[in-house]
């Protein structure tokens, strides 16, 4: 284990409460390489309209990928996509040269969970077009690697279960659900060397994560070769638990940062703020991937 820390709670979006294992002083970006946040907000009730969301607001540079567990969600962009996400969906944004977007608005009522997680972009990418990859809970492979155990597979593979989204930098994002006293060993030709970084989000439940006790809002980092091999062992205690598995390859590029946009100089950044006060930031209309059988948009 390289490290192991409680993640911290905050105010985000329009005021509501997240934890976040990712993004803050437990962790330097350059230990969580490619990986920039991780946000966990609820569960929490709320009442019909009464989750204010994220309102307006730019990014540019990097993926944000949002994963709902429960609840749903609107969203729209600056120009003209849009689209609801429902329990169990994911939506992987990339961001890239520059999207102005509103998320999270019209959530019907009862209980809200999911994560949203930032991906970091190559320098060389940082620019492209912007792009959706919209995946409903359906089109994302769901299944038991062995008894007591479910593995969704948002990105990557687990088990030789591919996902089916598509990214620019080789990361795994899988939910491992295990029923209580359960075992499970991520690893083999399912975790490629070059997937240095790795890092499990406990956020139900207790366990051990890489022969490291872990319990709900644990963050675990790990090195390459915890557990006695080449895999991560998960083993869940006497309630279950719950964890996200995050491995990818590390871009080791400079990172250079401030609020919505991440870039690899200042200079950058401040271009970035310049362009959206001129309203230049938002360069192409963003392809949206369906995975539903349509067409691209």
């Amino acid at each position: 284990m390289i490290k192991k820390f409680k993640a911290h709670s905050q105010k985000e979006g329009a005021g509501f409460i997240v934890r976040r294992p990712i993004g803050g002083a437990h962790l330097l970006d350059s230990v969580a390489d490619p990986f920039l946040l991780l946000d966990e907000l609820g569960p929490v009730e709320y009442a019909k309209g009464e989750f204010p969301g994220a309102p307006w607001h730019p990014h540019r540079g990097f993926d944000t990928v949002m994963y709902l567990k429960e609840g749903e969600g609107a969203h729209r962009d600056s120009m003209g996509n849009s689209g609801v996400l429902r329990a169990g969906d994911c939506q992987w944004m990339t961001a890239a040269s520059g999207i102005v977007h509103d998320e999270g608005r019209d959530h019907p009522g009862g209980t809200l969970h999911g994560f949203q997680c930032w991906v970091n972009l190559p320098a060389k990418h940082k620019m492209d077009p912007p792009k959706y990859q919209d995946v409903p809970s359906n089109v994302i492979p769901t299944f038991e690697p062995s008894p007591g155990v479910s593995a969704k597979v948002i990105a990557g593979t687990c088990a030789g279960v591919d996902a089916v989204v598509q990214t620019l930098v080789p990361i795994q994002y899988i939910d491992f659900v295990l029923e209580p006293k359960s075992t499970f060993e991520h690893g083999g030709e399912s975790l490629a060397a070059e997937l240095e970084t790795i890092i499990v989000y406990v956020y139900s439940g207790s366990g051990a994560v890489g022969g490291t006790e872990a319990s709900s809002g644990d963050t675990i980092v790990l090195g390459r070769n915890e557990g006695g091999g080449d895999g991560v062992i998960l083993e869940s205690g006497a309630e279950g638990m719950s964890a996200l598995f995050l491995a990818g390859k590390p871009l080791r590029e400079p990172i250079s940062r401030h609020g919505p946009f991440v870039m690899n100089t200042r200079e950058e950044i401040m271009q970035a703020f310049m362009d959206y006060q001129n309203g230049t930031l938002v360069r192409h209309k963003g392809t949206m991937v369906d995975f539903e059988g349509k067409d691209e948009l």
